[in-house]
C-alpha cells in the first residue's frame, strides 16, 4: 500500500464553483500538520466530507486504515478515481453528504469525520452527526473562524449561543489552528479555523428526558430576549408559580435569560421539570 504524500496540482486547472462554496487548500504540509494536530488514530476509518482537490485525501491515506472520500462535484471525480486506483485504502463516493445513508457505507466499528466543508452548509453538516447515534470518535473540520468561536464558547462569551449548547452536549471542542483566507484558492472573504470535536459517550450530566431537554433549550433561544421563565411558559403546561419554584430550586435567578445557561444548567432545569411532571407515589397508589 502506498503511503507517500506528494505535491498534487492537477486539480488547479478546474474552475472553482462558487455555488458549491469551493475554497481549496493545496498546501500539503499545512494539511499534514493539521492532520497530525488532530491526532487521527491510525486504526480508524475516516469519512472525508468534500474531497475536492484531493490534497487532504492523500494526507489522510498516508495514515488512516481506510478513507471514504465523498465529493459532489462530478468534474472532480475522474482525478479522484485515479487516486482511488493509486491508494488501496481509498473509496471515492460521488454524492452530496447530506443525501447519503451513512449506515450503508463501510466505515467500520467507529470512524472519524474530517473535511474542509462549504461554509454555507456548516450547521447542516453538524446536524447530520449530532445526536444520530453513529459511532463517531471525533470530527475535525475547517470552518469559518466565527463558527469555531461559537463551537468553543462558554456562557458569558459573546459567541455563546444555541450552537455552543448543541456542540457542548454532544462533544468537547477545541480549535486546532487558525487558517488565514490567503491559504485557500480562491481565498474566501473570512479567515478560518480547523476545529476538533471529540464526541462524548454520554451528555455532560445524565438527562432524564432528552426530548424535553431540547424543547426547553429551543424555547429559550427562540425567545432569547425574554426571561427564561417567560420562555418556559410557552412550552410547559405549568402554572407560573410552579415554574417560578422550579427555576428557584435550580438555583437560577428569576430574571435570567436562557442564553446565559450552560449545558449543565439546562440539564439540571430539564431534570427538575421532568421530576415535577411525574406523579407522586401517593397519587399512583390512589
Amino acid at each position: 500500500m502506498k503511503r507517500h504524500v506528494k505535491p498534487h496540482h492537477e486539480f488547479q486547472a478546474v474552475q472553482h464553483k462558487k455555488d458549491l462554496g469551493q475554497h481549496f487548500l493545496y498546501d500539503t504540509e499545512l494539511l499534514r500538520s493539521l492532520a497530525q494536530k488532530a491526532r487521527i488514530p491510525g486504526e480508524c476509518s475516516v469519512l472525508e466530507i468534500g474531497a475536492g482537490a484531493g490534497t487532504l485525501t492523500r494526507v489522510l491515506c498516508e495514515t488512516a486504515s481506510h478513507v471514504t472520500a465523498v465529493e459532489v462535484d462530478e468534474a472532480l471525480i475522474p482525478a479522484l478515481k485515479r487516486m482511488e486506483r493509486e491508494y488501496q485504502n481509498l473509496t471515492v463516493v460521488v454524492s452530496d453528504i447530506r443525501k447519503l445513508n451513512l449506515n450503508e457505507l463501510s466505515l467500520g466499528g467507529s470512524f472519524i469525520v474530517i473535511g474542509n466543508i462549504p461554509y454555507s452548509i456548516t450547521s447542516q453538516i453538524f446536524e447530520l452527526f449530532w445526536g444520530k447515534g453513529y459511532p463517531i470518535r471525533q470530527m475535525s473540520v475547517m470552518v469559518q473562524k466565527e463558527v469555531a468561536d461559537k463551537l468553543t464558547a462558554t456562557p458569558g462569551d459573546k459567541a455563546f449561543g444555541l450552537m455552543s449548547v448543541r456542540c457542548g452536549y454532544y462533544c468537547t471542542a477545541e480549535i486546532i489552528a487558525k487558517v488565514p483566507a490567503s491559504a485557500f484558492t480562491p481565498p474566501p472573504k473570512v479567515d478560518s479555523a480547523f476545529v476538533k470535536l471529540t464526541f462524548r459517550e454520554a451528555p455532560p450530566e445524565p438527562v432524564l428526558d432528552e426530548r424535553l431537554f431540547w424543547r426547553i433549550v429551543y424555547a429559550g433561544y427562540r425567545l432569547r430576549r425574554k426571561t427564561l421563565l417567560n420562555a418556559l411558559k410557552t412550552v410547559l403546561p405549568f402554572p407560573v408559580e410552579a415554574l417560578q419554584d422550579i427555576v428557584r430550586n435550580t438555583n437560577l435567578p428569576a430574571t435570567i435569560r436562557g442564553e446565559a445557561l450552560s449545558v449543565e444548567q439546562w440539564v439540571a432545569l430539564s431534570n427538575a421539570i421532568t421530576l415535577r411532571s411525574r406523579p407522586s407515589p401517593a397519587s399512583e397508589i390512589r
